[in-house]
């Protein structure tokens, strides 16, 4: 036999056994799905990756507590967070002394965050911060209750969280509360409007409120509107006395673009407000860890 064919035997020969060592691999084994779920997870596939731990948790019930974890963890982090709360809470309910509890607190009060709904997170987090043992879930949670004060422009309760944050024992909470409450003490100073002067103010001159906060347009127009309006009314009873139509017609006419005037202001100082804070917000930037 020659070399040739001793090498082509020993080549199919090798073939074969890899063949058969790939037929023998058991990709739906509980072991393997595992390994896919948590492949998917790694790389921010993270609804898929919850259908796999669901069939894992069908072969391993016995694994029940991390993987259900897991699984609400997957739904915050794939943006289902009404989902993955329900799931957290099932799982403090049927878990209530697990090692992941803390950070299971930890995770509800984030899901409210995400969605907006930071009075939420903040009573939630308040409630139950007696139950988060754990030290570094603890500290994230207090910056989590700060920073949902900072969202709610509540610029004095974030501060004196964020300065109770600078003593924590976890470094990286320490260092962020330094930011942020330098960064409540500059919100609490930033410019403002007073609704009550504004109205005030278009009360005595209309229009006035609304120079005040800078409208200089819809207050010349608040100005024209109603002194043309009251002027035409006015000219109207001068000429036909009393019971003068034009002067009915437009004299209910200029009070009401009176009170729309005053009421406008009001608004406009609050418009105004909330412009500056939501600007000085915009420059915020938030990391929440896993």
């Amino acid at each position: 036999m020659t070399t040739k064919r001793i090498l082509g035997f020993l080549l199919i020969a090798l073939f074969n056994i890899t063949l058969l060592s790939i037929a023998d691999i058991d990709y739906y084994s509980a072991e393997n799905t595992l390994k896919f779920a948590d492949y998917l997870y790694q790389q921010g596939d993270y609804l898929r990756a919850v259908g796999e731990y669901q069939r894992y948790l069908f072969y391993k019930p016995q694994d029940s507590e991390v993987i259900r974890y897991r699984i609400a963890l997957c739904y915050r982090l794939g943006g289902k967070t009404e989902q993955a709360i329900q799931i957290f809470e099932t799982f403090l309910q049927e878990s209530p002394n697990s090692e992941l509890a803390s950070s299971t607190y930890y995770q509800i009060g984030v899901s409210y965050f995400l969605m907006e709904k930071y009075g939420k997170s903040v009573n939630y987090l308040d409630k139950f911060l007696p139950q988060i043992t754990d030290v570094r879930y603890r500290a994230e949670s207090q910056q989590l209750i700060g920073l949902s004060y900072l969202k709610q422009k509540r610029w004095f309760e974030a501060e004196r969280i964020f300065n109770a944050l600078q003593g924590s024992d976890v470094l990286e909470v320490r260092e962020k509360a330094v930011i942020h409450s330098k960064y409540a003490a500059q919100g609490a100073k930033l410019p403002t409007r007073s609704p009550l002067l504004a109205g005030f103010l278009s009360t005595i001159v209309p229009g006035a409120g609304r120079a005040y906060t800078g409208r200089f347009g819809d207050a010349l127009n608040s100005l024209l509107t109603v002194g043309l309006t009251g002027w035409q009314a006015y000219d109207g009873f001068r000429r036909d006395g009393f019971s003068s139509v034009k002067g009915w017609t437009l004299g209910t006419l200029s009070s009401i673009f009176y009170v729309g005037n005053i009421y406008g202001s009001v608004i406009s100082a609050r418009v105004f407000n909330r412009h500056v804070a939501d600007e000085f917000l915009a420059t915020l930037s938030i990391e929440l860890p896993f």
